[in-house]
């Protein structure tokens, strides 16, 4: 079983970092070697040979040590990212969404709650696999539709929170509807098509996100009232 760390990397990168403590062991037995060369020639005249010997097993070792400190810093950077998301979409979980939407709230935006029509009745037509098949597919298409700015997280079971900073109440409701779509699915042989349900609500800079949730959740339940793959906005309006 492999530790924490070393499941976030690939095949090629666990070669990599192998191959690096290799390299770093050997400089090290090299250099200590070499060291104990150089004192025991410093007064036969051969000094000049091993400390240039010397100087050759170190920039490599010096090279390699770099290379893991970065790979460390990557790594550091990772273990953050798989702390704050949950495990199966790879989307925020509900505190860290809440965490980094707060502080942009400073600016409008547009914030859309989503939830996949018919998630139960999917799961009890294929088999129990189907419904986090079908939250991993909305996740892939949310990382098509969204911008790198945006935030995205698993609110509650197969509710999402889409967080647009900057978005204009037009723009987001565009977003919506393009999420709405069919999103195709497949389980073993069997392929279908799932459709999402979108509330949204506009951050005018001054709305605590609490509220903002309570909108978007509100207009989100009258958007599954009115069937599937309908985008609601809050004041009550079906968008066009």
């Amino acid at each position: 079983m492999h530790s924490p760390i070393v499941s976030l990397l690939g095949p090629k990168d666990r070669l990599g970092w192998f191959l690096r403590y290799a390299i770093l062991a050997l400089g090290v037995i090299g250099t200590v070697f070499a060291h104990d060369v150089i004192m025991d020639n410093a007064f036969h005249g051969d000094t000049a040979q091993y400390l240039g010997a010397m100087i050759m097993i170190g920039l490599p070792l010096y090279a390699v040590a770099t290379g893991i400190m970065a790979d460390m810093g990557r790594l550091r950077v990772q273990l953050i990212q798989a702390s704050e998301t949950d495990q199966m979409t790879g989307l925020l979980q509900r505190q860290h969404f809440i965490r980094r939407t707060e502080r942009k709230l400073q600016q409008t935006g547009t914030l859309l709650m989503l939830d996949i029509d018919g998630l139960g009745q999917i799961n009890a037509k294929h088999d129990h696999h189907a419904g986090d098949l079908c939250l991993m597919a909305l996740a892939i298409r949310l990382r098509e539709v969204t911008r790198d700015t945006d935030i995205v997280g698993r609110i509650d079971g197969a509710t999402i929170a889409v967080y647009l900073p900057g978005t204009p109440l037009d723009a987001g409701r565009a977003v919506a509807e393009r999420l709405a779509q069919g999103i195709q699915v497949t389980t073993g042989k069997t392929r279908f098509e799932v459709t999402v349900s979108v509330g949204v609500a506009l951050a005018d800079g001054d709305t605590p996100l609490a509220r903002l949730m309570q909108q978007a959740e509100a207009a989100l339940l009258r958007a599954k009232a009115r069937g599937r793959a309908q985008v609601m906005m809050s004041d009550g309006q079906l968008a066009a």
